[in-house]
């Protein structure tokens, strides 16, 4: 492992976490100078879970010693969307080099009398082919 990589996997449930939600769409984005860009695309598989995520994070220095310059941790935005549920963004989760951060998402169906009512966040896709179509596997980078 790169001294400066860390991870992130995301459990998509409803219910306050009791039952999986499969196949729902997960994004994993990071704000840049051109905006919020997805990284990784996924669809959570039969327990709701996505593929472990290899990110950028900051020098493993940075969190061990005291006064060091630069940034203990990266920041990045995860986005839930599935069908009957309002769509969920966790804006800022943090990813510390060397470690999985394991993010719990918990979806809230819609009621019988709501449409939704709710525009989908979209962040900006990566400037290579494929952009943000249709997800055509269980996982990966686009």
């Amino acid at each position: 492992m790169a001294d400066n990589t860390g991870f992130i996997t995301v459990f998509v449930t409803t219910a306050t976490g009791s039952s999986p939600v499969p196949d729902a769409e997960v994004m994993i984005s990071k704000i840049t100078s051109s905006g919020d860009t997805v990284l990784y695309r996924y669809v959570t598989d039969e327990s709701g879970q996505t593929p472990l995520s290899e990110l950028e994070s900051p020098l493993l220095q940075n969190s061990l010693s005291e006064g060091s310059e630069g940034p203990d941790f990266s920041l990045y935005n995860v986005t839930v969307n599935s069908d009957g549920f309002y769509p969920l963004v966790s804006l800022n989760v943090p990813v510390f080099t060397g470690v999985i951060s394991r993010q719990q998402m918990i979806l809230v169906p819609f009621t019988a009398s709501s449409d939704g009512g709710m525009t989908d966040y979209a962040p900006e896709c990566p400037p290579y082919p494929g952009g943000c179509g249709p997800v055509a596997d269980k996982g990966g980078k686009e």
